[in-house]
């Protein structure tokens, strides 16, 4: 009896005597028959009668059963469809070409009825097993379908969207190893993070989950940069097997836009080019280990300063771009990206980039590694607006009288270098007052006054400094080596809230151990005025209901109130 399950078998003999033969014995076995007399017909028939089984004779007019076997193999790759090449030939040479021409198998004639039902047999459960993988494969490239999607709204769609910040990744597989990630602080800082885990695909891909639970919680929180990749490197140290890594580059563009953080870990240049001329200003390099290779870094060892002028473009990549090759193997490198930032129309560096990428590679669209750019505008749109509100500044809560309280807490010498006290005093006021919604504004007031206590009151830099370029990277080196070898000196904070009949107010009242300045003489009516960081104590005014300065001008009182339901 006949198996119907059994399909087609195309048959392909220019001789026809050995076509009958093989039909008879084929018909027995089960299968329905196709003839073709050379290969070409073959492909022909193949292409329209989609049969299961093959078997192929050598040598035939018009196209060789070597060719014809080639070109079916081709057709089908998707699917496994047995070919049997049919040969009297019997040395190695001979049957070795068949397979190398996609065969399967082969079959020396005269025929033998068991040796063609054994080989049938084997075909047949070759395919079954092809048809579970296929089947196995579909599944997991579902799946994969499936976690690529999570894998973005996890970690890509929380980022900034804004009409000057471009950014593309493109994986060389279905996940990247490539990530980007961007959030504002509480104090209207620009954090921008590109990392490249070690290779790509989904290992690499899940380091990125962990990677961007730190970023965003800590950013968001108001923690310093160096304390963001401190806490990434220690996740990733505890979790990322021997030998993988994360190469990152974390970018902080200060709120006044007048310059810029690079920490540089084992990525290639962060490139600051002029948003006029398109000359490459600043080439800032790795200086320190990628994140998860030493459980004990420093991340104040990689920092880099840079000013920044108004349209000025922050460009940060992966090596996937300069490693990227066209048919000849040739690498696109560095020096072909600084012809395209350098002759690129204005405004358009980031387009011109992958313009010439892509002529570059010509055909080649599937690359060995991630390729990711990214291209930041330094205009003010780029940064959110600062919530000014008119007095009473903070909008009003529903709350009654929840007691007054205070807190003091004082900070000396060394304790200054390591610790940031910001985030902490503000999550404890939030926690307390419930004001969530003033974060930004209650964290832009305490990071103000902080950063004059310290900067100027216990370092006792001069803001001057940062009025030319020259000047500005004096003034932050000087910051950093004093900040480095300070072991005195102090920085007080008093915090109180008080309540009457219709507000609420929290007294802030900073002091730091500085020579002060002659505060009565100062004027911060203008907005132009810069002296003694005197834009920020403009800022403080704005969000407060009072500012005022006592002692010998190392103590600083800031009023911040709301009105009460």
């Amino acid at each position: 009896m006949k198996n119907p399950g059994l399909g087609k078998a195309l048959i392909v003999d220019d001789e026809k005597t050995n076509r009958l033969i093989l039909k008879s014995l084929l018909v027995k076995q089960g299968y329905q028959t196709i003839e073709a007399v050379n290969g070409q017909e073959a492909v022909d028939l193949f292409q329209q009668e989609n049969p299961s089984i093959i078997f192929m004779d050598v040598m035939m007019p018009v196209l060789d059963g070597y060719e014809a076997a080639r070109q079916i193999k081709a057709a089908s790759i998707n699917h496994f469809v047995p070919v049997i090449f049919l040969t009297a030939m019997s040395d190695e040479k001979s049957l070795a070409q068949c397979i190398e021409a996609g065969g399967d198998d082969f079959l020396v004639k005269p025929y033998n009825k068991f040796i063609l039902q054994s080989k049938i047999r084997s075909m047949q459960r070759i395919a079954e097993l092809n048809r579970e993988v296929q089947g196995m494969y579909s599944m997991i490239h579902r799946e994969q379908e499936i976690a690529e999607s999570v894998f973005i709204n996890a970690i890509q769609s929380s980022n900034i969207e804004n009409n000057f910040i471009k950014q593309v990744v493109r994986p060389a597989g279905i996940f990247s190893g490539d990530m980007v990630l961007s959030a504002y602080s509480p104090s209207r800082d620009l954090f921008f993070l590109t990392g490249d885990f070690t290779g790509h695909g989904l290992l690499a891909a899940l380091g990125a989950m962990p990677v961007s639970e730190v970023f965003r919680a800590m950013t968001t929180k108001g923690f310093s940069p160096e304390e963001i990749l401190t806490g990434i490197n220690k996740k990733l140290k505890s979790m990322l097997p021997v030998g993988m890594f994360f190469g990152a580059q974390l970018v902080v563009v200060n709120h006044d836009l007048e310059h810029v953080r690079v920490f540089n870990a084992g990525m290639p240049d962060v490139i600051i080019v002029d948003g006029e001329t398109h000359r490459i200003k600043h080439q800032l390099v790795s200086t320190g280990l990628p994140l998860g290779v030493d459980a004990n870094i420093d991340p104040k060892e990689m920092l880099q300063y840079a000013p920044i002028s108004y349209n000025d473009k922050i460009l940060m990549h992966s090596d996937g771009l300069t490693e990227a090759r066209n048919a000849k193997d040739q690498e696109f490198g560095s020096q072909r990206l600084f012809e395209s930032i350098e002759n690129a129309p204005k405004n358009q560096i980031f387009d011109r980039v992958f313009q010439d990428l892509d002529k570059f590679c010509g055909n080649i669209t599937t690359q060995a590694d991630d390729v990711t750019l990214v291209e930041i505008t330094c205009v003010h749109d780029v940064l959110p607006e600062i919530e000014v509100h008119d007095y009473i500044k903070p909008s009003s809560h529903i709350m009654g009288d929840r007691g007054e309280w205070k807190l003091s807490m004082r900070f000396n010498g060394s304790r200054l270098r390591e610790t940031n006290p910001v985030p902490v005093l503000v999550s404890y006021l939030l926690e307390m007052e419930e004001l969530e919604a003033e974060r930004q504004s209650l964290f832009t007031v305490m990071t103000e006054l902080y950063v004059n206590a310290l900067d100027h009151g216990v370092l006792g830099l001069d803001s001057n400094l940062k009025a030319d370029p020259e000047g500005f990277e004096s003034y932050f080196q000087n910051r950093e080596s004093r900040l480095a070898s300070l072991d005195s000196g102090y920085v007080i904070f008093n915090l109180s809230v008080e309540q009457d009949s219709s507000r609420r107010s929290i007294l802030l009242r900073i002091e730091d151990s500085g020579k002060g300045f002659e505060y009565e003489d100062r004027n911060y009516a203008t907005a132009g005025d810069t002296d003694l960081s005197g834009r920020g104590i403009m800022l403080i005014r704005d969000l407060c209901e009072s500012l005022e300065y006592h002692g010998k001008g190392n103590i600083a009182i800031a009023r911040f109130s709301w009105a009460i339901g």
